[in-house]
């Protein structure tokens, strides 16, 4: 009984397991030979594309080879259209992308001109058409990227055509342009409107990169920590790609002005056509931006194979056909600047220390130090702001009223006052019409026009109803006597004073690298300009720095230093040396280059610095070195205090720098004097430190 048991469990299990083993032979003969070629073909075939990798950018590094701004590797997140998939899953997987950036605090490129949420509204006054200047000034318009995107998309309702009388900014609302954009999209009805607003600003961001041939992939979000990728990649999001990338790393707070900003291009039209990405990071303000073609480097071209799922299958660097380069990327140029970031930082915290409490008004300010052939040492403008959180600052930086984001170095303008007046002095001397040893009396008030009812008086006699008397140029330099130069002013005239003006560079571009303001110097044709009419008399203020003269602080600074230097004029530069990134070659260096040459006879010049050094020992004491100064203030409109300037060159008998500052509503310029020492101490003692020999045994660079 037993053996017929195990004899039947016996031959049923060698029945079942012939049964198994027929159906794997089925199925390995159906997938091998029935389908055999569909699988293999599914097994090798790849999805091949080209990408561009970006190269870092150079370093900037002040004169001393000190790193201002450097590099580091950090992750960005990229959507790749092409592997998004169908409509459905595109936007399924961008709106589950959203959502991991709301619970993780990270934000998203996005440049769609409208509002975030209801009622929307466009965030830029001309959505659908702009206004710029070409290289001639001419004003060019053209269509803005959201309306061509509209064009192109056509969507159903949508008015492409602007009605008559009207104009094209005129063409929709913002409600309905995202209307519009959500049909067109295939955006769910079911979802709100801040939801249905975030991915349609993705989806515009990928659709205006579809319009581009060879871009399709959109950095959709920057510098991102490893929580979020490990967030994203347990997702396993299709398209969704994280690449690893250089960012800008600020190694100083000071300088902000100066070293500018990287980010997103603004303006695609003027990249379009030189060799950009629609993603690429660019500068858009300081030395990134006026050098961008030196540290933005040679982008790569890389050959990517993708499996049907997304993985990568092998990576290799473009081949090109015609040279046989490797199309790697190649690092930017090393920027080596005039700055001295030690000598900016005494500037900016001296005037962090100084302006708030000079006097009740006073709140801003700038200064701009320089050296004999126009090389910027240091410029700040106060209140500044720190680059490394300018994007969390960005609002409250945004909404102050002291403005700290605008540059009034280079960009401020002001009345000279009397810092003017060693100008006027050297023309008047050079032309004949005064001479060192002449002395003209200070009556207090001016009398040479009798007719003029309210006669100009000197400062000493509205503030105390005295007058220098009888005084020579330098004795003027340095009481500031307004009578003085009233009279030198009438005597040079209008034209010689611009003359000189312009041959100083006042009222000029200086040919600084960073944009900078160019302002103007009082006579008929800026008065022209007002649609003012001039008088003869008004030389009289012009003579002093008033009147319709306003000009930056660093033409006020190089219009010292050529004056001290004996009337070379170099224009300002904050370029000393280009450096390939290795530091191996030097690609580009500075030679100063002379703009013009103003003719200052030495007994002139001596009068108009001795003046000046003559004031200067009014107000500094204990200095390493003989300085010269000349203070100024000019009445501002609507303010009880005036703007108080003074303009300082040392040492005396060799001039190596400049100095002019500025504090907005600080009253009298001798106030200003204290910054102006601690800068001068500051440069000349770390001089001498700078200069001092290596002891025995110490380490030399």
């Amino acid at each position: 009984m037993d053996s017929k048991r195990f004899h039947f469990r016996a031959w049923t299990m060698l029945v079942l397991l012939a049964l198994i083993m027929a159906a794997y032979a089925v199925v390995l003969f159906d997938l091998q030979v029935v389908q055999g070629s569909y699988y293999k073909e599914q097994s090798t075939r790849k999805i091949a594309n080209t990408e561009t990798v970006q190269a870092a950018r150079g370093e900037v590094l002040d004169r001393f080879g000190r790193v201002l701004v450097s590099n580091r590797a950090t992750y960005q997140v990229t959507l790749d259209v092409k592997l998004l998939g169908d409509v459905q899953k595109r936007n399924q997987t961008i709106l589950e992308l959203l959502k991991i950036c709301r619970e993780q605090g990270v934000s998203w490129n996005d440049s769609l001109p409208i509002s975030s949420g209801p009622a929307f509204s466009f965030t830029t006054a001309m959505p659908f058409q702009s206004v710029t200047a070409d290289e001639d000034g001419k004003e060019k318009t053209s269509d803005t990227r959201l309306y061509q995107l509209l064009k192109k998309l056509k969507p159903a309702g949508f008015p492409l055509t602007v009605p008559e009388g009207g104009a094209l900014n005129d063409l929709a609302t913002a409600d309905a342009v995202m209307a519009a954009l959500r049909s067109a999209f295939q955006v769910e009805e079911n979802l709100s409107d801040t939801e249905a607003r975030a991915l349609v600003g993705v989806l515009y961001e990928l659709s205006l990169r579809s319009q581009e041939i060879s871009y399709t992939s959109y950095v959709f979000a920057r510098d991102v920590d490893v929580e979020f990728i490990t967030v994203v990649k347990e997702r396993k999001l299709s398209g969704v790609k994280i690449d690893t990338v250089t960012v800008r790393q600020y190694e100083t707070a000071y300088a902000a002005h100066i070293l500018g900003r990287v980010g997103a291009i603004q303006n695609w039209e003027s990249y379009r056509d030189k060799g950009y990405s629609l993603s690429d990071n660019v500068g858009l303000s300081g030395v990134e931006s006026a050098f961008e073609s030196l540290l933005r480097g040679t982008p790569g071209t890389k050959d990517v194979e993708l499996s049907q799922s997304g993985k990568v299958v092998s990576e290799s660097w473009h081949l090109d056909e015609e040279t046989g380069e490797v199309l790697s990327p190649k690092p930017g140029n090393n920027l080596m600047l005039t700055l001295d970031i030690d000598l900016q930082e005494v500037v900016e915290e001296a005037l962090e220390r100084y302006i708030p409490g000079m006097t009740e008004e006073s709140q801003v300010g700038a200064c701009v130090v320089m050296d004999m052939t126009g090389g910027v040492l240091a410029a700040a403008s106060y209140p500044t702001y720190d680059l490394s959180t300018y994007t969390q600052d960005y609002n409250d930086l945004l909404t102050d009223p002291l403005k700290p984001m605008f540059n009034r170095a280079f960009q401020g303008l002001y009345a000279p006052g009397s810092t003017f007046k060693p100008l006027v002095a050297i023309g008047a001397l050079q032309e004949g019409v005064v001479t060192v040893r002449e002395k003209i009396q200070d009556t207090g008030r001016y009398k040479h026009y009798d007719r003029i009812e309210d006669q100009p008086m000197c400062w000493i006699y509205r503030q105390y109803g005295s007058t220098h008397g009888y005084e020579n140029v330098t004795e003027a330099i340095r009481d500031s006597c307004n009578v003085y130069f009233y009279e030198a002013g009438i005597r040079l005239g209008i034209a010689k004073l611009d003359e000189y003006a312009a041959a100083f560079g006042l009222g000029e571009l200086t040919g600084l690298e960073l944009y900078e303001a160019r302002g103007e110097v009082a006579g008929p044709a800026t008065s022209a300009k007002y649609d003012q009419e001039w008088y003869e008399g008004e030389v009289m203020y012009a003579a002093i720095g008033q009147g319709n003269t306003q000009i930056t602080l660093v033409q006020l600074c190089n219009y010292i230093a050529t004056l001290v230097n004996g009337g070379t004029h170099y224009p300002a530069h904050l370029l000393k040396t280009v450096k390939t990134n290795d530091f191996s070659q030097v690609v580009e260096e500075y030679r100063p280059q002379v703009r013009g040459q103003v003719e200052i006879a030495p007994e002139n010049l001596e009068a108009i610095k001795q003046g000046m050094a003559l004031a200067a020992d009014q107000y500094f004491t204990g200095l390493p070195v003989q300085v010269g100064a000349k203070t100024g203030s000019a009445q501002v409109a609507g303010h009880e205090e005036a703007n108080a300037v003074m303009v300082v060159f040392a040492p005396y008998d060799d001039p190596e720098i400049a100095i002019a500052t500025v504090v907005e509503q600080g009253g009298a310029g001798a106030r200003i004097a204290d910054i102006a020492a601690e800068i001068i101490e500051y440069y000349f003692s770390a001089r001498d430190v700078m200069d001092a020999p290596a002891a025995e045994g110490t380490l030399v660079r």
